[in-house]
């Protein structure tokens, strides 16, 4: 009788081994078959060697089956294992598509926000062009009006003291003094019988007269001038009173 060997577990609970006998496997032997009645048509060792046949046939079959088995457990174990990545596959994907959802959300709200915000540029857009004008259009008519205050300051200078105007008044005063008292030296002279020099002081009393209409007809000169000056200064500010009328009706479309 053969000693047990202990198995890890009795060695782990402290049980003692239970002795056994060992029992032979009986040999296998194969019974002859039967003869057919009537005549013999295969000998008797044929027939064993059929029937030798016959049973590694069957075993085969049964190897094979028992492969075929192991082959469908080990592939449904497989099959499970791929039924569990695909549940897992298939929680990803459908978190993914839940996230996918989001996204589209997310850029549909973005596409709305930046739509909104390019409306928003464009009106400010709009705003800035429209307040560029009107600062524009203010400061062409203060460049405007500094011209025009600097032709009438022009052309009041034209009758102050210095001026082409003034000169001539100063020199046609002067010759109207001077042509008053020759005339009057000539008369004196005349009246006391001098005529010789009755007739100088004449002759300075004309050349006076000359010099006065001299000095009056560049003085009426100066007035046209001045008359023209006037004109375009007046023309100017006609000009600048529409353009203030623009520029005030563009600056009230941005005004706050």
């Amino acid at each position: 009788m053969d000693e047990p060997t202990p198995s890890p577990e009795d060695a782990v609970q402290g049980i003692p081994p239970v002795p056994t006998e060992a029992v032979e496997t009986p040999p296998v032997t194969i019974a002859p078959l039967p003869e057919p009645p009537g005549r013999r048509k295969v000998g008797r060792g044929l027939s064993v060697i059929v029937a030798v046949l016959g049973v590694l046939a069957i075993g085969g079959v049964a190897v094979l089956g028992y492969s075929l088995n192991q082959d469908l457990t080990s592939t449904r174990s497989t099959l499970a294992t791929t039924e569990g990545d695909l549940g897992s596959t298939t929680t990803t994907l459908d978190k993914t598509t839940a996230d996918l959802g989001a996204t589209t959300d997310s850029l549909a709200a973005a596409k709305t926000e930046r739509a909104d915000l390019d409306a928003t540029v464009a009106d400010l857009g709009a705003q800035v062009s429209q307040q560029t004008a009107c600062v524009k259009l203010q400061t062409d008519a203060l460049d405007e009006l500094g011209r025009i205050s600097d032709l009438q300051t022009a052309n009041y200078n034209r009758t102050t003291r210095g001026s082409t105007w003034d000169e001539a008044e100063v020199k046609r005063d002067k010759a109207v003094a001077n042509g008053l008292d020759a005339y009057y030296q000539a008369y004196s002279k005349a009246f006391d019988g001098n005529k010789s020099a009755a007739r100088a002081w004449a002759d300075k009393g004309q050349a006076a007269e000359d010099v006065i209409a001299a000095q009056a007809k560049q003085q009426l000169a100066e007035f046209a001038l001045i008359d023209s000056k006037a004109k375009e200064i007046e023309a100017a500010i006609n000009a600048l009173a529409a353009k203030l009328t623009t520029a005030e009706a563009t600056c009230a479309e941005v005004a706050p």
